[in-house]
């Protein structure tokens, strides 16, 4: 690794000392199902942490800390609009009704930037602050669109967010992932499910990976300030050394910001290769948010939220020798208790629903039932067996269905299944229907829409209705319980809101956060099934 010239050369010992912060400490599985129930009175408990940093506060104790402070961006990740405006390669199959944040970085002091496409509306990234033109420049990241959404980091580097969280909602969560690796030198990908590349031979040819690191930060789990995880602010730190993470501990406290709104993300260096040299992975962090309960709120933090965000990333002006962290535990997925165990009869009553939705329709039309498995493995089983983990996220059980299509305005698609947030499999979940191979998602159906959707199909609705639901995705209303597909072609938002007939798609049902505090065990879990209608 380069060192910078007249480097602060006592710095070192400020890296070893500070208090160490812990980050997001697992509960125990009773206080994960107590959050879960009412996460407001479970917080209240404590004595709420006070902020009462600021971004130049914490700006300064970095500097004297001897770190270099460049600033970044947190802002709405739109991938729809994105790939229709054809900034973006892939949706990363986006969830519809949902919402993406993202983080913008420069490139490390003495990395170069990466270039862009102009003819296809791509910027190039922004070039780093720090730039010793004596030193021979790390090669830039390889480029993905939009810019910056994707970087490389030296082992010793931390990125800094102090994030305004949203007001109350169904879900929220902050997850960092590695993002892009390394081809294999001579290994064939061709048969490689998701498989995508991106670099050239000067950055070195990379592919996706999208896999999640360790434990998200949610609503249940978070350190923040005030008394709610709702509309109060949370410090995220995602570092790969433990001597960084307790100097910028140490920085955070001085300058305001106690320990008990601070979540650290450990990134441990002996299962993921950071470095700025070619073929070293790049990392991104995300944030979702789903079903806020005020709108215009929400509106209102999506437009303020990237001059009310402050983004730092942090270089130290000598290098620290390398203080790597283990592999973090992940809480067990599952509570033991099977989800059919909740429901007696699940068996028959599934049948029977299956049985009357075939019998309703099938004078007029044609069917084919699809049955759904696990979509993708967990993070770090995809980082090691080379695969893409499509944006995982541990707080979620994922199920998929195999691929068809609509093949006509008339043709039309059932999901049925047990009702996951009535048996406590579920905080929420949802059904999305996507196309490939931009992977958009396009119609959404989540569990607040389900009340009564079954009862016509049971035999004996008046205890089981809610145990249970059948959902339609259509071109057109056929009555409460239908979600409207809407059309690629001439559609006003955009190309990829919707989808065209004879293009390929399939369903994926998310499955949120289980009574246990994470995403369900696919071992617990009755699967949701999908039947297509074609018109004879």
């Amino acid at each position: 690794m380069k060192m910078k010239k007249g480097a602060i050369v006592t710095v070192l010992s400020a890296f070893m000392a500070g208090a160490i912060l812990t980050g997001c400490q697992a509960a125990d599985i009773g206080a994960f199902a107590q959050m879960l129930h009412n996460p407001a009175e479970t917080q209240a408990e404590a004595e709420p942490v006070v902020c009462q940093g600021s971004p130049e506060e914490l700006r300064s104790e970095l500097d004297q800390a001897g770190f270099y402070v460049q600033d970044g961006t947190l802002y709405e990740f739109d991938t729809l609009k994105l790939a229709s405006e054809g900034k973006l390669l892939t949706c990363f199959g986006n969830n519809a009704g949902s919402s993406y944040l993202i983080l913008n970085l420069p490139p490390a002091p003495d990395q170069d930037a990466a270039a862009g496409n102009p003819e296809r509306g791509w910027e190039g990234e922004r070039e780093s602050a720090f730039d010793d033109p004596e030193i021979e420049n790390a090669p830039a990241n390889p480029y993905f669109s939009p810019a910056g959404m994707s970087f490389k980091l030296r082992q010793d580097e931390a990125v800094i967010v102090v994030a305004p969280l949203p007001d109350p909602c169904k879900y929220w969560s902050y997850i960092a992932y590695d993002m892009f690796t390394a081809q294999v030198p001579g290994k064939d990908y061709s048969n490689t499910k998701g498989f995508f590349a991106i670099g050239d031979d000067t950055v070195g040819k990379y592919h996706t990976i999208f896999g999640s690191i360790g434990s998200p930060v949610n609503m249940l789990n978070a350190k923040h300030d005030g008394d709610s995880p709702f509309g109060t602010k949370a410090v995220i730190v995602l570092c790969g050394n433990s001597a960084v993470r307790d100097t910028v501990s140490r920085c955070l406290t001085e300058a305001g910001y106690p320990e008990g709104m601070v979540n650290v993300m450990e990134i441990p260096t002996g299962v993921y290769r950071m470095g700025l040299e070619k073929g070293r992975d790049t990392f991104s962090l995300f944030g979702r948010i789903s079903q806020p309960e005020d709108r215009d709120a929400y509106e209102a933090y999506m437009e303020g939220l990237s001059e009310n965000a402050t983004v730092f990333r942090v270089t130290p002006q000598t290098e620290v020798p390398a203080a790597p962290f283990d592999v973090k535990p992940l809480q067990t997925r599952g509570s033991g208790i099977h989800e059919a165990a909740k429901l007696g009869t699940c068996s028959e009553d599934l049948e029977t629903i299956r049985e009357a939705i075939i019998s309703k329709y099938a004078d007029e039309y044609d069917y084919e039932e699809l049955a759904t498995d696990v979509a993708f493995p967990d993070g770090m089983t995809a980082y090691l067996n080379d695969a893409n983990a499509q944006g995982d996220v541990h707080d979620a059980a994922y199920l998929i269905s195999g691929d068809f299509e609509l093949q006509n305005d008339e043709d039309f698609v059932v999901v049925y299944g047990v009702n996951h947030a009535v048996t406590g499999k579920a905080r929420y979940f949802n059904a999305v229907l996507h196309e490939r191979p931009m992977v958009n998602g396009v119609c959404s159906i989540y569990d607040s829409m389900l009340s009564g959707s079954a009862a016509e199909y049971l035999a004996d609705p008046s205890e089981k209705a809610d145990d249970y639901y059948v959902y339609k995705m259509a071109r057109n209303e056929m009555d409460e319980h239908t979600a409207l597909i809407p059309y690629a072609t001439g559609n006003e938002q955009g190309r990829y809101y919707g989808v065209d007939n004879n293009s390929p798609v399939f369903v994926l049902f998310r499955i949120y956060l289980d009574e246990t505090g994470v995403g369900a065990s696919y071992y617990e879990l009755v699967n949701d099934h999908v039947i297509v209608f074609h018109k004879k």
